[in-house]
């Protein structure tokens, strides 16, 4: 496996619950469609008793497993560098404390796999992986233009992530959120082939968007902004890749994922052209962590990704 091979991200989908239909806004800003998958999750959703929020995206990012002679030339163009349901800051609903968002690292799916530096198969502990989820959500907590405090919540040992129940239908795997962002860890093929046909092949990581909607299911916009208002975000990651640290390029790294995965998990998007030259390389107009692709480790928030996120944060409290 090379991680030279061609990858990039697609949106599973948008959208907005209204009464008993679920819509999804593609990459497209002007271009809707139905999502069956997402309105099959927001059905399970609401046959669990859930119906103060509603799911609203699935941004996933793809990794190795596409055949480069497939793609064309530019392989990722979006336009946008914000989701269109953010977080409301100091949202009275939300239980983390003044000007801060929490997150959470499930330990009991914080288990990888990947290769040694002899080319064996490791098991990467949860003791491994979690201070790179650690230091992804530090990152953006490191951006100098007065944003949220990121402040996390300890494992209490209760599932606290709710996707894996509805994906595979069984109301004992949907659990209580315990923070705004979940680290929701590394699950097996089997729920990312759920996701789409085969997407266990190609699925690195993918971030799910809950929103908050009113008695009549309709997303709320409490500040007025235009924008869904966000209730929480789950993070999963495909355990079925090879995962580590830094260093070897036979593994993804796992920060590098993780520093994008929590870029929209604090409401960023993805952006940026991505082109094929003729000789296979690849090229980005412009370079950003939220870059739609993963070709190899890259931990680098650049200016469009901290322009974003100040957008988003700067002016919020």
């Amino acid at each position: 496996m090379t991680l030279k091979a061609i990858a990039c991200a697609a949106l599973l989908a948008t959208g907005l619950a209204i009464g008993n239909d679920t819509w999804a806004r593609s990459q497209e800003p002007d271009s809707s469609v139905y999502s069956p998958q997402l309105a099959a999750l927001n059905d399970n959703l609401r046959s669990a008793g859930r119906t103060d929020v509603s799911l609203d995206t699935a941004e996933w990012l793809i990794g190795p497993g596409g055949d480069p002679g497939q793609v064309t030339t530019i392989i990722a163009n979006n336009r946008t560098h914000l989701l269109g349901s953010q977080f409301v800051e100091n949202d009275p609903r939300r239980p983390s404390p003044a000007n801060t968002i929490t997150y959470l690292v499930d330990k009991s799916d914080g288990e990888a796999l990947g290769f040694n530096a002899g080319g064996a198969v490791v098991v990467l502990p949860n003791a491994v992986t979690e201070p790179e989820l650690d230091a992804s959500m530090a990152a953006w907590g490191a951006m100098s233009c007065n944003g949220p405090i990121v402040a996390k919540v300890a494992d209490s040992g209760a599932d606290p992530d709710l996707i894996d129940g509805l994906v595979f239908g069984n109301p004992a795997l949907i659990g209580t959120p315990f923070a705004d962002i979940t680290h929701a860890g590394w699950l097996p093929r089997a729920f990312f082939d759920a996701l789409a046909p085969n997407g266990s092949a190609f699925i690195l990581g993918v971030t799910f968007t809950f929103i908050f909607v009113d008695v009549n299911g309709n997303p709320t916009d409490i500040d007025h902004n235009g924008l869904a208002d966000v209730a929480f975000r789950e993070i999963y990651y495909n355990k079925r890749f090879p995962w580590g640290t830094g260093g070897n390029e036979r593994n993804v790294d796992i920060q590098s994922v993780a520093i994008h995965e929590s870029g929209h998990g604090f409401g960023l998007g993805h952006f940026g052209k991505v082109f094929v030259t003729s000789d296979g390389d690849i090229q980005f107009a412009p370079k950003a962590i939220m870059n739609a692709v993963y070709v190899s480790e890259d931990r680098t928030i650049r200016g469009t990704d901290n322009g974003s996120f100040c957008h988003i944060w700067a002016n919020s409290h």
